[in-house]
């Protein structure tokens, strides 16, 4: 590592069954599935290989990041720091729902304008993806505060971490789009303290090489 920065290991959760059904999850508490728990060791075996150790675990409050988590703190003897600012987007009267429920309860035309722009164009009564960017911003704040050098993982999940990779790399808030993370996966993050703010790279970007039977 380099001295004087500060690591963040960034970890979506592990799978759920529906991440297997393709069923938009937002805020509902969705637990691992019996697959999720296995990548949740899978990565707790690759982080727990770093040639330095982790000094805090941060999680979104949702079970299936803060089981994660654990999984991921256990091996370094720390408690999980979770919040629900870390907590997924949430997608309204669309959670619960597949592409095809989606169509069938008259939402195709928001659908499809959704795959094209899904900055703009919100599922019903769902977040902004602005206050999502906001909120994942404060935590930020709040780690970078209490560990301005040293090695934090960050579990969460797809849609709200894409936050932390648009800000690494100065991209505008409607870049959250294009930017995919798997579950399970690894991303880092390397910051160098400079005023006024810290200088970010993005080292690593959704590699799930750990993952591999």
């Amino acid at each position: 590592m380099s001295e004087g920065r500060l690591r963040l290991y960034i970890v979506r959760h592990g799978q759920t069954i529906w991440n297997e059904e393709g069923r938009m999850q937002g805020h509902t508490d969705v637990p691992l599935d019996a697959e999720g728990h296995r990548q949740a060791e899978r990565i707790a075996d690759r982080l727990s290989a770093l040639p330095q150790p982790l000094q805090a675990v941060w999680s979104s409050d949702l079970q299936r990041a803060r089981v994660t988590a654990e999984v991921i703190a256990r091996r370094f003897s720390l408690p999980v720091q979770a919040t629900p600012l870390l907590r997924e987007t949430m997608l309204g009267d669309w959670e619960g729902l597949t592409r095809a429920e989606i169509v069938a309860r008259g939402d195709k035309a928001l659908l499809e304008a959704y795959d094209r722009d899904s900055f703009h164009n919100r599922p019903p009564n769902s977040e902004p993806l602005a206050h999502v960017w906001q909120r994942m911003l404060q935590v930020l704040h709040t780690i970078r505060s209490a560990f301005p050098t040293g090695q934090v993982a960050i579990v969460g999940h797809g849609s709200s971490l894409r936050v932390l990779f648009c800000n690494a790399l100065q991209a505008p808030m409607e870049s959250m789009p294009r930017v995919w993370v798997d579950n399970a996966s690894l991303s880092l993050i390397e910051e160098e303290p400079r005023e006024p703010e810290p200088f970010a790279r993005l080292l690593l970007l959704n590699d799930t090489s750990h993952l591999v039977k």
